[in-house]
């Protein structure tokens, strides 16, 4: 009996004994969550003493050291709400030295790893100002002495990044003027096309909505060559001279809107009257003539161009058969 209970207490011991190591060993629940907690705050508290410094050093004038603990917080503690702010402050470095596309690229990598920062149209802002200071003809060192190129390239892609990372901000529709404006600059017409059309179609209601219908009228006007050319550039700026009078027949640039596209007018009758001239004379075909003398009529009534068209419709209305160059030539030489 004895015997019996002492083995029992034996066991009860040995119990109570495995429950106690396993409340202290550090695979229990417990104690690794209280391990777990500790880096973390220590690590978020060693990222906020790194940029409190770094901060201090900034504001003494110290922008090495200040940019050199702003890495090690990005390096370091990624995660940490400081990364952000750390990258923030690299930038303000950046710009203070003029080093617009670093400073831009520090922005970015806020965009993009961290998307909520608080002060996202600060950033947003700051990185316009990037891009309108290579716009302005800003120009990097090489070798630290000797000025380089203009960076028209890089202005253009971040303009348009810009327009990405914040599609409904004010700057969109400044953003894409500024990409057409380099994309003329730089010879890149198709480019410049399409800017001026994304601002029409995406922000109407802009202030610059009429300077991109300007502005796209005068660069198709400026691609035409004349009168015995293709005519579809001519037709693209009369289309959209005639859309700005509607939509602002009291803009700023009505009165030259009006006498562009008086001209582009009379330079598509010309070329109507042109080819009316050609089935006319050289093809004896007054079918298509009068197709073409009308057109030269109806694309600008009061033009010379068409004066002329209305005389050749009553010559062949009449009968009169057209003497051409080359046949007064043939009579001359008595060849049929």
């Amino acid at each position: 009996m004895i015997t019996r209970l002492l083995c029992i207490l034996f066991s009860l011991g040995l119990l109570v004994a495995t429950g106690l190591e396993a409340k202290t060993s550090p695979g229990s629940g417990e104690t690794s969550e209280a391990k777990s907690s500790l880096p973390a705050d220590k690590d978020s508290q060693e990222a906020a003493a790194t940029f409190e410094k770094a901060q201090k050093k900034y504001a003494d004038g110290k922008q090495r050291a200040a940019k050199r603990l702003s890495n090690k917080i990005v390096r370091r503690h990624s995660d940490s709400s400081f990364a952000a702010q750390a990258l923030a402050l690299k930038a303000n470095i950046y710009k203070d030295n003029q080093k617009w596309v670093k400073c831009f690229n520090e922005l970015q990598r806020i965009i993009d790893e961290y998307p909520r920062y608080q002060t996202f149209n600060k950033v947003n802002e700051t990185q316009f100002d990037c891009a309108m200071a290579l716009m302005e003809g800003h120009r990097g060192r090489i070798l630290w002495v000797f000025p380089g190129f203009k960076q028209y390239s890089t202005a253009i892609y971040q303009f348009e990044k810009i327009i990405e990372n914040a599609p409904y901000s004010n700057l969109a529709p400044f953003a894409l003027m500024n990409v057409a404006l380099l994309s003329e600059e730089t010879n890149d017409i198709d480019n410049a096309i399409d800017a001026l059309d994304r601002l029409i179609n995406y922000y109407p209601q802009s202030t610059l909505a009429p300077d991109a219908y300007f502005n796209l009228a005068k660069i198709y006007s400026d691609l035409v060559k004349g009168y015995a050319y293709d005519q579809g550039s001519t037709r693209r700026a009369i289309s959209y001279y005639e859309d700005f009078l509607v939509l602002y027949p009291n803009g700023k640039y009505t009165g030259e809107v009006e006498a562009n596209l008086r001209k582009m007018e009379n330079l598509l009758a010309k070329s109507r009257l042109d080819l009316g001239d050609f089935y006319y004379y050289y093809r004896n075909n007054t079918t298509a003539a009068l197709v073409f003398y009308n057109e030269a009529i109806t694309t600008e009534p009061d033009s010379d161009s068409a004066r002329e068209a209305r005389l050749r419709i009553e010559d062949i209305e009449s009968g009169v058969r057209p003497v051409s160059n080359a046949s007064i030539i043939r009579k001359l030489l008595g060849v049929r």
